[in-house]
């Protein structure tokens, strides 16, 4: 009796702190941290990029449901999984934050997956789901970030951003989780069941403009294509450096592991990132990205193939608990001990 007693003093508490929330939110703000100054690596791409080699880490974000932090897991790989079939290149190509003189104020990161485990905000993934052979098209059919084992809270969340011109609200994208994986096409240890066939983000239902890590919502970018696939440590020609202006804006997106059908206590293995246009009714069409009848080859970089993904989305975030939620614990717990000792002067004592 003592103990379904503090079970459910305890289990009153909790259910008091979790919030019902059933779709993704905006994100409003950006709380930075203290911004880290490396040495700058010169010279990268044929003598034309300099890094200088800066990284403002996001402590938190502000959403309509109260501020989460990153705290949760980190994924421990991300694998892209392109077509590079006839026509198709085999680009990528990246923005940087820059200072006006080829100066690239992030962090040197020789591979795609490595600028995203960054969580740099100030560079990030040019148009990746577009096909097609020009400078501005990655070929990239979905993105898997990996998180082994991972057993899922009621109130995890991803967070994303995209570099949008002024006025713009985000573009459109589709997210999914994977709870296993096999050997797909003749790739081991890929995603091979997915949890439903995912989520689709609608373009334009992303948050405000929000501060770049250099402060303000407005900084210079330009883009810089690379061509040998996911690899950014070769050259790069003076064409394919091109200033883009400062009038963009970063925006962002909270999504909800709720949102993505997967319930509080589920063990999954990661999340897929694909174009907007990806066509799938159900879970198992996700899982063949060479599949042109729910991959679409086609897809166009001034359509549903324009979302620049900031690099970042890796880490899971978390809710960062008021002021008075910390209370609400500290009163339950302090009504479960006063309860159980009550309890045990009242109870009889033995002959």
């Amino acid at each position: 009796m003592k103990t379904r007693l503090q079970l459910s003093t305890l289990l009153l508490a909790a259910v008091a702190l979790v919030p019902v929330v059933q779709a993704q939110v905006t994100i409003t703000s950006v709380t930075y941290g203290t911004m880290v100054d490396g040495a700058n690596t010169n010279n990268q791409g044929n003598n034309n990029l300099d890094f200088q080699n800066q990284y403002t880490p996001v402590l938190q974000v502000g959403t309509g449901i109260g501020a989460y932090r990153f705290d949760g897991p980190t994924a421990t790989s991300i694998v892209t999984r392109r077509n590079t079939g006839v026509g198709n290149s085999n680009n990528t190509t990246i923005f940087y934050q820059y200072d006006g003189s080829n100066n690239e104020i992030g962090e040197y990161e020789n591979s795609i997956q490595n600028s995203f485990l960054s969580s740099n905000l100030t560079e990030g993934l040019r148009n990746p789901f577009a096909n097609g052979n020009n400078s501005d098209e990655t070929n990239i059919e979905r993105i898997d970030f990996y998180l082994p084992n991972y057993v899922v809270r009621a109130t995890d969340a991803l967070v994303f951003f995209d570099l949008e011109n002024t006025g713009n609200f985000g573009d459109g994208f589709r997210i999914a989780a994977f709870s296993a994986l096999g050997t797909v096409n003749g790739f081991a240890n890929a995603p091979s069941t997915y949890v439903n066939s995912g989520l689709l983000v609608a373009a334009d239902s992303f948050g405000p403009a929000v501060n770049s890590p250099t402060g303000g919502t407005n900084g210079n970018f330009e883009r810089v294509t690379y061509t040998n696939g996911d690899d950014l440590s070769g050259t790069v020609a003076n064409g394919n450096i091109v200033d883009i202006g400062n009038g963009l804006n970063l925006v962002g997106i909270m999504i909800r592991l709720s949102d993505l059908g997967v319930t509080a206590g589920t063990t999954i293995q990661g999340f897929s990132l694909m174009g907007g246009d990806v066509v799938a009714a159900n879970a198992a069409q996700l899982v063949n990205w060479n599949s042109t009848t729910n991959y679409l080859t086609n897809t166009s970089a001034a359509g549903v193939g324009n979302m620049d993904f900031m690099s970042f989305g890796a880490t899971v975030a978390r809710p960062v608990p008021e002021p008075s939620t910390y209370g609400m614990i500290l009163v339950g717990a302090a009504l479960a001990a006063w309860m159980w000792r009550k309890r045990k002067l009242a109870a009889p004592v033995a002959a």
